[in-house]
């Protein structure tokens, strides 16, 4: 039994998906972290924002970001989750130093 570790990921949604399935997609995320024991901290979303540069065509991304806490070895579920969503165009887990 691992200890929780602190993570945080950010993700980019298509600007093609409405507002409120970005919602859907942070908050299946949440209850995919909490049926696994893990609790979210905090959610944002940012909005639409410029890309850096064009993915899949796009120019522009739909940004939120969640703060959890989460035993490593279910991370790895939460990365294939978002792999496998065609609407996310990115995203970034990264575990945060206390």
């Amino acid at each position: 039994m691992f200890a929780m570790c602190d993570y945080e990921l950010v993700a980019i949604v298509s600007p093609e998906a409405t507002d409120d399935a970005v919602s859907l997609k942070l908050e299946n995320v949440g209850h995919m972290i909490t049926e696994r024991q893990g609790v979210v901290d905090e959610t944002q979303r940012w909005g639409k924002k410029r890309l850096a540069y064009p993915i899949k065509k796009y120019i522009e991304g739909n940004y939120g970001m969640m703060r959890f806490k989460l035993e490593p070895e279910h991370v790895r579920e939460i990365r294939e989750v978002l792999e496998n969503d065609l609407d996310v165009l990115r995203y970034l887990v990264i575990k945060r130093s206390k």
